[in-house]
Order: structure tokens, then sequence, then C-alpha cells
């Protein structure tokens, strides 16, 4: 009687893990570079200026039915940064902005995902730049998810002096916007079975 019961406790406990929901299963996407963009917009004497990094490299795992398992994680090449201007596509790499030479590589790994009331997520995450980490939160929108590609878009601030971004020259944001918004349009497919 002993055995029956340790082997109908055992089916019962296999067949609760086969039933049960798996955690890490949301779904993984291939990202489209080419209609993709990482762009960049801020003041400089008055002016306005844009850009965007040319080199990055993103790793996307969303369900919005499991956003506990959902992840965006995102790596880019600071040297990559191109805003049409040579003296800005000169000075960003120094030092005192970018500081390449030390940090050739900027990150962002999130955190969290949460739905708000009118369809848009939210996404937490760390930021590091300059080897300098900070929380960053921003919303996004996303297309029909049931269309390929699926699109995601974001604009959100980042506060150049909290990496030490151009904080010599410039540490009263007196000619670069302290602020400087990132905006992300995102283009990506459904990874196929299997790969």
């Amino acid at each position: 009687m002993m055995q029956m019961n340790r082997k109908l406790l055992l089916s019962v406990g296999l067949l609760t893990l086969l039933c049960a929901p798996v955690a890490g299963w949301a779904a993984e996407y291939n990202v489209d570079r080419l209609s993709s963009t990482v762009a960049f917009a801020g003041q400089h004497a008055g002016a306005n200026f844009t850009g965007q990094f040319t080199k990055w490299h993103a790793e996307i795992d969303f369900d919005p039915a499991d956003l506990a398992s959902s992840s965006f994680t995102a790596t880019i090449d600071m040297d990559s940064a191109d805003t049409g201007n040579p003296m800005y596509n000169g000075t960003l790499p120094t030092k005192d902005w970018f500081n390449v030479k030390e940090f050739p590589k900027g990150t962002f790994r999130s955190t969290g995902f949460a739905e708000k009331p009118d369809g848009r997520f939210t996404v937490d995450g760390l930021l590091t730049l300059r080897g300098q980490e900070h929380p960053v939160s921003f919303d996004f929108t996303l297309s029909d998810l049931t269309k390929d590609p699926v699109t995601a878009t974001a604009t959100f601030p980042v506060d150049r002096l909290a990496y030490g971004i151009g904080a010599e020259s410039d540490a009263k944001a007196e000619w670069v916007s302290k602020e400087i918004m990132v905006t992300l349009n995102i283009a990506a497919s459904p990874k196929p079975a299997g790969e």
C-alpha cells in the first residue's frame, strides 16, 4: 500500500510539472537592423542637432502575456555615433564626451516590464555609459503582434551629466542640452521554431 501511494504521488507530481506554466518562454525576436534606428537629439548653442548610432546589437524576448519572462538587452558601439556634422562627430568620441577609448560600449539591460491601461508598455532597466550605470524607465508602443514585422517605438530623455558626458567642458549645460532625447524604432520578427 505504501509503495502504491508513493507511485501515485510521483505520478501526480510529474503531471503537475508537465501541466504547470513554464517560465522563460517569452518569444524570441530577430531584429531587422536595416529597418531599425537608435537615434538621439539635443541642442547645441541654441540650435537643434540629431544623430544616430550605426552599430548596435539587441536581443529581445517578449510576450505581453508573460512579462515576467520578457527581456530586452542592447549593446551600442559608442564610436558609431553619426550626426552628419564633422565637428560633432569628431568631438563625441573624445575623453570628455563618450571617451570611447576607455568605454567603447554602452549597454541597456531590462529589469522589468509593465503594461499600461492605454495599451503601451513600460520597461525598467539599467543604462550604462562611460562605465556609469543608472536606472532608466521609459514607455514604448508596439505594432500589431500578429503581423510581421513587429515595430517597437520609444522616446525618452537621458541626463548626459549623470554619466559625466561633457562634464568638464560644459558642466552647467550652457552649450549642450543636459537632456538628450533618445528615440528607438526597432523592427523585429519572431524567430523561427528551432532557430
